[in-house]
């Protein structure tokens, strides 16, 4: 692998290990859209299965004490059947379909992220059965575009999870998706020698940015760090609709 693109894949996935520790979400979002500058949508997307599984792992574990456990495991169970469904489309759609989705789904995230902040929450909470079209929807859109975690962020903002547990709850529930997932996608050919070593790498350096997470989450502005990551996926999800558009 050529050094540059090396430091620019291993330096995304730092970046985007970095800002899912901060922030709680946004790891893929940030990610994928780069990565489709170098490499093919499917194999961008195959790449943010791969490292981010491990991204998932570790916060999970960095955050465990807050797990709501029974609601995770129905969270992540419900997932499963969105999987096949997902991996389907990944494997058939062509690079314009998969450029369109990726960018229709980080625009569905910014329409979300737009009106909660402008609705209040019922005072109760939704039913802890709601997980099961929410994380369905979620496996989804994981197996087709690696973007799962915005139908899992909803969930828990309706449940009133706290920041903790809505950390953990999200990423643990996404890592037990992972298995079928990684497993449906090797059984369907959709893996290269070249694109699982760099994705050993790239985990690795997902893993460092968390690490990197951990001493400056306490200091620094998130309401300013979270508008600008809004900003951010506004703009890859501009780049990709147009790159589909024109694909």
């Amino acid at each position: 692998m050529d050094i540059l693109l090396f430091v620019y894949l291993n330096g995304i996935w730092f970046l985007a290990g970095l800002l899912t520790g901060l922030t709680s979400f946004g790891g893929n979002l940030f990610a994928i859209p780069l990565l489709t500058l170098v490499m093919p949508a499917r194999d961008a997307i195959l790449f943010g299965c791969l490292s981010g599984t491990v991204i998932f792992l570790g916060l999970g574990f960095l955050y465990r004490r807050e797990a709501r456990w029974r609601e995770i495991f129905l969270l992540g169970i419900a997932t499963l059947p969105g999987v096949p469904l997902g991996v389907y489309f990944l494997h058939h759609a062509g690079s314009r379909l998969l450029l369109l989705a990726a960018g229709g789904s980080l625009a569905l995230f910014l329409l979300w992220q737009f009106l909660a902040g402008r609705l209040h929450v019922a005072e109760t909470p939704i039913s802890r059965w709601c997980c099961l079209p929410f994380g369905f929807l979620s496996g989804i859109m994981m197996s087709a575009v690696g973007m799962g975690g915005p139908p899992l962020v909803l969930y828990a903002y309706l449940r009133h999870w706290g920041k903790e547990s809505t950390i953990c709850g999200a990423n643990l529930a996404a890592a037990m998706t992972m298995p079928a997932l990684l497993h449906s996608q090797w059984a369907a050919g959709l893996y290269s020698p070249q694109l699982l070593h760099a994705a050993l790498f790239g985990a690795l350096f997902g893993l460092f940015g968390i690490a990197a997470s951990v001493p400056i989450v306490h200091n620094i502005d998130i309401r300013l760090f979270r508008r600008l990551l809004l900003l951010m996926i506004g703009l890859s999800a501009c780049m990709l609709l147009v790159r589909g558009a024109i694909a």
